[in-house]
């Protein structure tokens, strides 16, 4: 209790200053009409026993002082005596305080908003129970039925395994339908995850093999904004692909696997007996590692595994899953493709607030040295080296935390902005916050700026470098003193820095302006596309087919439009839907060593909505229909490498996916159907009429304004039947700029950083040339009066400050073309040590610093001796 009551006091004195001093003064008051009231009883006179009672308690400042310092909080009073000492400075040199603090302020809300990013997605735990220990299986949606449950037999180092893969979904209610991204599990995928539903249960043993009912378990977003946010939720029967289907579990807010996109999960339809366990490929296997499993112990499964499925089934080559068995973590998994990405920003960021930080040490470094006579006065009246250091020290802290005041303000007001312009894909984005951590984050960094700003003023003083303090005026002699040593070193440190950003954003642009010329076999321009799903047990395949004909003809009258056409896969968007096809002729291309094809359903106008050229034969016609000779168009690629030599045309295929004897009847241009980087699949196009398919992709060509189209899609599709399911109204050349997300958006960042960079290193170069002028003004005008030209004189100031900056520009493009190598997968067709993009950034370096030398250069051409010498 007196611990509790002793810092009870001490943070009342410290909070409450003025309500202490009352006390004292009070205190004081009562002491001194005591002692007075004991000499007047003693027989002195009233003024005589208050002047006596005043000397015997040693005068009014020393034993209050006493009483203060007995309080405890002596360095904090002291603290806050620096602080408003710091912000009177400030006050007095606006010009010098808005640079230092908004430059700095710029550099940390990079940092902050960045590392934000990268605390939501690399640190804070997924909402997977211990996802450390859910691992992903190589070949991911690869995985056949048959496979999961022979690998699920005979798991040893898993506790439990599951599978799922990702459908679309149509979710009917009374005002329309819509489309949903569901994933399709086994029964013990929520197991493997091991994350409690907020509501209900999650799935049972059975549910996922055939007779079961059908039941899905919804996301919170769902359950808030398709259902209501209804209590009774749970039993509750939705129209989910024309049938209907129990809500038995709602999971907690925030939860999402694989990605956020996905707003339900039902139970897979394991049948041994169907075709598609037997022999279609599209599932992820997912395991929870067994507790006590060490990472040794885990590979040798995964090799026993891999050994295990060779034993059992065959593989083609191209589908060999003996081969290349790994595993990667949940995180890897989920963000690993953006996390090289996230890293490089976050690195320019950092770099780019170390600039900042440079800039302002060279600030703060000359504004103490133009405060030299007041630090030597104030050491002349008593102050200790120690109570300046301290002070030079709490300005420099208190100049840092208002930059990160600065800086959490601009970084909240941008963090949407931030996300925006991220490389994130799969909606990863919303499951990024800036949170307390961030605050945190931004007062520890402006600490730690603090010190490292105020590391060179201090040093100088202590060492007794700094002009007017050490009493040598000689100390700014030559290029300016010692202090101009430092000066220059951080002038190098960001010529160095902004060489390296400004290096790296030249490499991102090549880099993309040699993505943007490949040629992706389509025109992209004047295309938009919209998915369409006809779903469920009431519409016949004959109605389907009549419906999304009915469709496809209403939107080719529309205004403007020159095509529109049915696909099963959207170009570059959409990969999947693809397997082995056997070549009959070619017995290298057979069985086993059967090529991987992907499998393209599409209506016959096709090729000229997406403006594909056909290199040889025909395109697909209205009478390839059902009970006709089914036929297929092939890519160049796979017919020069499937009868090399030879022509294709009348050529026969077996279609794995299908399993139809097909004839190859025309030969398309090559078409980068999945990726606009990375080799070109084999492609097989075959006639919409001739398969099924509830899931089509509307593509139109128009000469009009693409954004009016959905919507006019849309009335027609309601008119039609309402039942019909609109989704994810795009462009094709969204897509493509989608597609190219990363490296675009890696080029806009190290762009900006680039340029701030560029106008930092000026500021620099600038502070320090106009600083090295003000200093050695005396020197100059001696030298001018001994003989010394304006033009010499310009020469030197510019040729002194270009000095530090060639150097630094030197180091930067070594570190450079280090660093450049650990990016370069995030690169294309240009290399790391690109001589045009090193060379471009090293002359607007030193041109840069040229410039930013030449107006402090003028100003020293035009010293006057007389003046210069007189004012000393």
């Amino acid at each position: 209790m007196p611990r509790l009551t002793d810092i009870w006091f001490r943070i009342r004195a410290a909070l409450r200053p003025d309500v202490m001093e009352r006390d004292l003064d009070e205190e004081f008051a009562f002491h001194k009409e005591m002692e007075t009231t004991k000499l007047r009883s003693q027989g002195m006179s009233e003024d005589a026993a208050a002047r006596e009672a005043e000397r015997r308690l040693g005068g009014a400042v020393r034993p209050r002082q006493e009483v203060r310092d007995s309080w405890g909080i002596g360095v904090f009073r002291d603290a806050l005596v620096d602080v408003r000492h710091a912000l009177r400075q400030f006050k007095r040199r606006p010009a010098f305080s808005i640079l230092g603090i908004s430059t700095l302020g710029i550099g940390l809300a990079a940092t902050i908003g960045l590392f934000g990013v990268i605390q939501s997605l690399l640190i804070r735990p997924l909402p997977i129970a211990d996802d450390a220990h859910v691992r992903v299986f190589w070949n991911d949606y690869d995985w056949r039925g048959v496979e999961f449950d022979f690998l699920r037999e005979r798991r040893r180092a898993f506790s439990e395994i599951a599978a799922y893969s990702a459908e679309a979904a149509t979710l009917r209610s009374e005002v329309g339908s819509s489309v949903l991204l569901k994933g399709v599990t086994s029964h013990t995928f929520f197991n493997v995850l091991a994350t409690p539903p907020l509501m209900g249960r999650t799935f049972l043993e059975g549910e996922d093999r055939p007779g079961a009912e059908p039941v899905a378990v919804i996301s919170y977003e769902m359950w808030q904004r398709e259902l209501g946010a209804d209590p009774a939720v749970i039993a509750r029967r939705i129209t989910l692909d024309g049938r209907f289907v129990t809500v038995v579990g709602v999971m907690p807010r925030g939860f999402y696997f694989p990605t956020p996109d996905f707003k339900l999960w039902t139970p897979l339809n394991l049948d041994a007996a169907s075709n598609n366990y037997q022999n279609n490929g599209w599932l992820v296997l997912i395991g929870r590692v067994a507790p006590g499993i060490t990472e040794g112990q885990l590979d040798e499964e995964v090799a026993a595994m891999a050994a295990s499925l060779g034993e059992r089934f065959t593989y083609p080559a191209a589908w060999d899953k003996t081969k290349n068995a790994r595993l990667q973590t949940a995180r890897d998994y989920l963000v690993g493709d953006v996390r090289p990405a996230l890293m490089l920003v976050f690195g320019a960021g950092v770099l780019l607030l170390l600039m900042a930080c440079a800039n302002v040490a060279a600030l703060v470094l000359a504004r103490t040295t133009d405060r030299a006579q007041e630090i030597a006065l104030r050491m002349s009246l008593g102050a200790g080296r120690s109570r300046l250091v301290r002070q030079i020290v709490v300005e420099s802290l208190v100049f840092s935390f208002l930059a990160a005041i600065v800086g959490v303000s601009v970084a909240s007001l941008g963090f949407k902005v931030l996300l925006a312009s991220m490389p994130l894909n799969n909606n990863l984005q919303s499951t990024v916050a800036m949170d307390w951590t961030s605050l945190a984050m931004a007062f520890a960094l402006a600490s730690v700026l603090g010190l490292l700003v105020a590391i060179a003023p201090v040093r100088a003083l202590i060492s007794g470098r700094l002009e007017g303090v050490s009493g040598a005026r000689g100390a700014t002699a030559g290029k300016g003193g010692a202090n101009a040593a430092v000066h220059r070193g951080l002038v190098g440190v960001e010529a160095g820095v902004a060489v390296l950003l400004v290096a790296g954003a030249l490499l991102f642009v090549r880099s993309v302006s040699s993505l943007l010329a490949v040629d992706l076999g389509f025109d992209p321009q004047g295309v938009a596309a919209m998915d369409v799903s006809l779903v469920g047990d009431d519409f016949t395949d004959a109605q389907r087919q009549q419906l999304f004909n009915a469709v496809q003809e209403r939107v080719a009258l529309l205004p403007g439009v020159t095509a529109a056409a049915w696909t099963n896969r959207l170009p570059i968007r959409d990969g999947g839907w693809q397997g082995p096809v056997s070549v009959i002729g070619n017995t290298e291309l057979q069985g086993r060593t059967s090529p991987n094809a992907l499998f393209r359903q599409v209506t016959p106008g096709y090729f000229e909505a997406m403006q594909i050229p056909v290199l040889k034969g025909r395109v697909l016609a209205a009478t390839d229909r059902p009970g006709s000779q089914r036929v297929v168009l092939i890519n160049r690629l796979f017919a020069e490498r499937a009868w090399p030599g030879q022509d294709a045309i009348g050529r026969t295929l077996v279609l794995g996916v299908t399993g139809d004897t097909v004839i190859v009847v025309g030969v398309t241009d090559e078409v980068r159907s999945t990726a606009v980087t990375g080799s070109v699949p084999f492609v097989t196009y075959v006639a919409d009429a001739q398969g099924r398919n509830d899931y089509k992709v509307l593509v139109v060509r128009s000469t009009g304004s693409l954004s009016a189209l959905p919507e006019a899609v849309r009335r027609i599709a309601v008119d039609v039947d309402p039942r019909i399911a609109l989704n994810r109204p795009t462009t094709m050349d969204l897509e493509v700029r989608t597609a190219l997300s990363q490296p675009l958006q890696l080029r806009l960042f190290l762009t900006l950083f680039g340029s701030l960079a560029l106008a930092l290193g000026m500021v620099g170069i600038y502070s320090v040339a106009s600083y090295s002028v003000a200093r050695r003004r005396a020197e100059l005008g001696v030298r001018m009066a001994l003989g010394a030209s304006p033009h010499q004189v310009r020469q030197q100031i510019v040729r002194e400050a270009i000095v530090p900056v060639a150097i630094g520009t030197g180091v930067g493009l070594v570190v450079a073309v280090i660093a450049a190598r650990g990016a370069s997968k995030l690169l294309y067709g240009v290399s790391a040590a690109d001589p045009l993009s090193l060379g471009l950034a090293a002359g607007a370096l030193l041109l840069a610093g040229a410039a930013a030398a030449v107006v402090p250069a003028r100003r020293a051409a035009r010293v006057s001796p007389v003046d210069a010498l007189g004012a000393e």
